[in-house]
């Protein structure tokens, strides 16, 4: 049995392995799910389960957006060690999406030294106005961060005490139900 299992996850790609994952996690939370990867100084979505439209812009798989200004990008840069954290910072103009989002050098540089530091992320109102989303790390077999998936949310309806202490510990541990199957892999 345990032969099959591997043989049927080590066929599967990141996307197929974490879909099944963010499915339940949606219904659970009721709320949109994703995950996303670090390509330069962007994360791009490789899966996603949406709610409710939170967001002027759609999502889709191949979305992408600056990672210094999402929840998921800041777990995936936190992640990386310095020269190629700076070098991924270093690939985005750092722009204002919102008054709400930090472009400060130092600022960022405190933010990602924060989240490297609890392995969660919460960027609330940043990329766009009303958009809450908070995030985690998903790991390589050899413990590497590999990609990283969020629950989001509208600042309008969940209070952020609530993101945190309700959906943080049910992400952690579809995150870490996710590490599991990505260590088969």
């Amino acid at each position: 049995m345990l032969e099959l299992g591997f043989s049927y996850l080590s066929a599967l790609s990141l996307p197929e392995t974490v879909q099944p994952h963010l499915e339940r996690l949606s219904r659970t939370v009721d709320e949109s799910v994703s995950a996303a990867v670090l390509d330069g100084g962007d994360i791009v979505y490789i899966a996603r389960v949406p709610t409710r439209r939170i967001m002027s812009v759609r999502i889709t798989i191949g979305t992408r957006f600056p990672a210094y200004a999402t929840s998921m990008g800041r777990v995936l840069l936190a992640a990386l060690p310095p020269e190629a954290r700076d070098a991924a910072l270093a690939a985005s103009a750092h722009e204002s999406f919102t008054a709400r989002t930090v472009t400060d050098a130092a600022d960022l540089a405190a933010e990602l030294a924060r989240v490297r530091a609890q392995a969660w992320a919460l960027v609330d109102g940043e990329l766009e106005p009303g958009l809450r989303s908070i995030a985690v790390p998903l790991h390589a077999r050899d413990g590497s961060v590999v990609a990283a998936v969020n629950v989001s949310t509208s600042t309008h309806r969940v209070e952020a005490d609530v993101v945190t202490h309700d959906y943080l510990p049910q992400l952690q541990e579809t995150a870490a139900a996710i590490d599991a199957d990505l260590a088969l892999l």
